[in-house]
């Protein structure tokens, strides 16, 4: 009966210390003590419910078993458990064994030294006072053992926790520590990986509980506290905060206590109040605070040493180094993206331009355009019309770079598709400028000449939109500028535009350009000047329009060698043929 009783009290006492390692499981946030944990435990499953099993079975079925069997299964039961704990020991280190007995044996040895001590002091304390106390010393004597025994758990729990320090330093080969912290992190440029290496690092060989991490985030412009298992929200921390500005003050790991200064009415002091942060540890390079990590306790209870905070002033300094190099790495991928957006984004604008200029019987064109960047804001457009007529533009739009080359894709297919639906040249300029107008706002404009070349009767209609005036040379050297138009495209709404009609003559030179070329500056900033355009072209108004274009193009790059030019630079060059016969004069 009694034998009955005490194993059901062995097996409650199984069930409930079950229960606790079942339900304190959870408790363990350390990667590595987790592991240890969890095939301990299952030695502890697989033996201890062995052993449960057998002692009810005896209980209640006594005759189902031989006493061998039960024997050899309870074996079995204790060879499982010892075996998982010897393989938890084995493969992670759990309980690190040799540091077990090196520990045990120091300070069985340090303890047994330390009871001799007390011991030779007990009892020859009476010899040791007589000289001091006389007659008296037996009576003192009671009063020191009793004060020697006061000391001795005190002295014996010192002693501990120096050899456990000890052997800790030991465990924690700061050493090994860089060398496979450096080798980890030595070709890792994903950022989100460098950081878990860091967190492992941390977790694994300090065994910190807890890591945060607070780094500058580059689109925000702000410091955030990133997200991770137990906190999954990212939280953006201000500038101005007041513990902020002290960890920006630090230069070495620092304890959270020693910040209290900083706490008032701090938002992220709250929030690593909350997170149970120890340990600060910045991560500054030269000039900036990048970050810093946010360490809790320990895990078993220990504390952190001075030669922690050592090892993790070295760890900043790498990690600092690791995370700038991968910061680096993702801005130069990020260029690299954006550089082949932009030359596709290139490819597209040329696409867009015309292949070669037309060619007429009444005349000969040719056109010339370099951007300032890899894609510009310039523009030009030939347009074949009903009735043997051309139509042509010019446009630079404000800017330079990819927002002005989308103004001018967009001024385009606008341009064309009034132009395709018959609408005149003052009726299609208001209705751009109105589209431009409702579409953008008022700093986002472009200048524009459009006109009309009617090969039927050699007459060139045109309306000039705020552009640059283009020239007309005739072949005795007057020269007309084409002003008729109205104001810039997409500044003001309700813009009217006026056109004007020109008969053109055997041997005429028109002339088109954007600033880029009557603005070319040289090294004392002195403008090439519209006037300077006329003059080249006056000059060799005789010449086929290749050469004139040439000329104009040589004579810039003297005035302003920049290379590419410092604005985008369009022109367009045509000459009427030396005999014009018109449909008109044949009939």
């Amino acid at each position: 009966y009694q034998e009955t009783i005490f194993s059901l009290v062995y097996i409650g006492y199984v069930l409930v210390a079950g229960y606790f390692f079942e339900s304190n499981k959870s408790v363990v946030s350390n990667p590595r003590l987790y592991k240890q944990t969890a095939n301990l435990m299952w030695g502890l499953r697989l033996s201890l419910g062995i052993w449960v099993l057998m002692t009810v079975g005896e209980l209640f079925w006594d005759d189902s078993l031989s006493d061998v069997t039960a024997r050899w299964i309870l074996l079995v039961g204790l060879l499982l458990g010892a075996g998982f704990f010897a393989y938890s020991a084995i493969r992670y280190q759990f309980l690190d064994l040799r540091l077990v007995f090196r520990q045990s044996f120091v300070y069985t040895l340090t303890s047994a030294i330390l009871v001799g001590l007390f011991v030779l002091v007990v009892m020859r304390s009476e010899q040791i006072l007589e000289p001091l106390f006389g007659p008296q010393a037996q009576v003192v004597s009671y009063g020191f053992i009793v004060i020697v025994l006061l000391l001795f758990q005190p002295i014996n729990a010192w002693l501990d926790n120096a050899i456990r320090a000890l052997f800790m330093r030991t465990r924690t080969d700061h050493r090994n520590t860089l060398e496979r912290f450096s080798r980890q992190v030595i070709s890792v440029f994903d950022p989100q990986r460098l950081r878990q290496i860091i967190e492992d690092t941390m977790k694994t060989t300090l065994l910190v509980e807890k890591v945060t991490f607070v780094m500058f985030d580059d689109e925000l412009g702000e410091y955030a506290m990133l997200p991770n298992q137990q906190f999954p929200k990212r939280r953006v921390i201000a500038r101005e905060d007041l513990m902020l500005r002290g960890v920006n003050l630090l230069d070495r790991p620092t304890f959270y206590q020693s910040l209290e200064d900083y706490r008032t009415d701090s938002k992220l002091a709250q929030i690593l109040q909350e997170r149970e942060a120890q340990l600060i540890v910045p991560m500054k390079d030269a000039k900036h605070l990048l970050g810093f990590l946010a360490l809790s306790k320990k895990a078993a209870g220990y504390k952190y040493s001075a030669e922690d905070l050592n090892l993790l002033g070295v760890l900043s300094n790498q990690m600092v180094s690791a995370l700038t190099n991968a910061r680096l790495y993702v801005d130069s991928l990020e260029r690299m993206r954006l550089q082949e957006e932009v030359t596709m984004a290139r490819q597209i604008q040329l696409d867009l331009l015309p292949s070669q200029p037309p060619k007429l019987d009444l005349m000969d064109i040719c056109a010339y355009s370099v951007p300032s960047r890899t894609v510009g804001g310039d523009f030009y457009d030939f347009i074949e019309l009903p009735d043997n007529r051309l139509g042509l533009v010019i446009a630079d739009a404000s800017g330079k770079g990819m927002p002005a080359a989308l103004m001018i894709a967009q001024i385009q297919a606008m341009i064309r598709s009034e132009v395709n639906a018959g609408a005149a040249i003052s009726t299609m300029l208001k209705n751009v400028n109105a589209q431009m107008v409702h579409s953008s706002s008022s700093e986002k404009y472009v200048t524009l000449f459009y006109g009309e070349i009617d090969c039927n009767r050699n007459v060139f209609r045109y309306a000039n939109a705020g552009h640059n005036y283009p020239v007309l040379v005739r072949h005795d050297g007057s020269s007309l500028l084409l002003k008729e138009g109205g104001p810039i495209i997409g500044a003001l709404p309700g813009m009217e535009y006026e056109f004007e009609e020109i008969q053109l003559q055997p041997h005429d030179v028109l002339f088109f350009f954007t600033d880029g070329v009557s603005e070319a500056m040289d090294d004392e900033e002195h403008e090439y000047t519209e006037e300077r355009i006329h003059r080249v072209v006056c000059e060799h108004r005789s010449l086929d329009p290749e050469t004139i274009l040439d000329a104009i193009v040589q004579d810039v790059q003297k005035h302003d060698p920049s290379d590419p030019p410092r604005d985008d630079t369009t022109i367009i060059a045509i000459k009427v043929n030396g005999e014009v016969v018109t449909r008109e004069a044949v009939s």
